[in-house]
């Protein structure tokens, strides 16, 4: 949730938000830039501080993960200090025909429920692709809502064209710019839906069986990888779990995941992942 930018999407905030928003107080927003406590020299020394305690890791690191994470770490402090961030995220600077493009026109099937997306919210990934383009290595974005406890069928009739609208934009978008190559896109959610529907026409969690969208990043494309049963009750063959999915989030990133180890609350060195390989159809 972004109190500084919600406003640009037509989005109804559930009771939770608006309890945390009132204890921000009313004119609480997340800054884009430099806090006026935070000064460029006091930064630059927290930087310094930080290269020192990384110094010792850095000299017996022999696989130069270090290197890289360096690199994120510059790349970060480049993007804060030089007001890209704000920028990307002001939309009055973008050309209106892109703004258009990624806003869906045609009417609506189904129902939108009090906490779903509207027909603006693709815009979200042009803000994406605009911070891809100031220097953002990773963001996320979230387009809801698919907790369809209730009224599962008429809610994903609304929200499912919003959604095929913003990837099918941003995939050819990117594809235009020459950007897809270097943007791995994943799209999906914590878990899927009970194959079951309940007596409110709603599904519930389902945590065995999920789908997972995955576009750019030099994967090859128009593959389908595992199968279920009819009801998408059970895999049944060819899982890929999140760990996989994961493991080539961080290849595409130059992160050795299963390599390399941080450091946890109880001082125990920890690998990235545990578990987790890219599946072969992906190379």
């Amino acid at each position: 949730f972004r109190p500084d930018i919600s406003s640009m999407f037509d989005r109804e905030l559930e009771e939770g938000m608006k309890g945390e928003l009132a204890r921000r107080g009313e004119n609480h927003a997340l800054r884009l830039t430099l806090d006026e406590q935070l000064t460029l020299p006091r930064l630059e020394s927290r930087s310094q501080l930080l290269t020192a305690l990384d110094r010792v890791r850095r000299e017996v690191d022999a696989s130069g993960m270090m290197k890289a994470m360096d690199q994120f770490h510059q790349q970060a402090a480049g993007i804060l200090t030089s007001g890209r961030l704000a920028e990307a995220l002001d939309l009055s600077r973008e050309d209106p025909a892109n703004i258009a493009r990624y806003t869906m026109t045609r009417s609506l099937a189904g129902e939108q429920s009090s906490t779903s997306e509207g027909p603006d919210s693709p815009r979200k990934l042009l803000l994406a692709r605009r911070l891809i383009e100031a220097g953002a290595r990773m963001v996320s974005v979230s387009i809801s809502d698919f907790d369809t406890h209730s009224k599962n069928f008429p809610r994903m009739q609304n929200l499912m064209p919003i959604v095929d609208h913003a990837l099918a934009t941003f995939v050819a978008d990117l594809k235009e710019r020459g950007m897809l190559d270097d943007v791995l896109i994943i799209a999906w959610g914590e878990f899927g839906r009970t194959p079951k529907v309940n007596s409110s026409g709603g599904r519930d969690h389902w945590p065995k069986v999920g789908p997972c969208l995955l576009a750019g990043g030099r994967l090859p494309g128009g593959l389908v990888i595992g199968e279920t049963d009819r009801t998408a009750s059970e895999v049944t063959s060819r899982p890929v779990t999140y760990k996989d999915i994961f493991t080539v989030l961080y290849r595409h990133l130059g992160i050795d995941a299963r390599g390399i180890t941080l450091t946890d609350p109880q001082g125990r060195p920890q690998y990235i992942l545990d578990e987790g390989a890219v599946p072969p159809e992906l190379g």
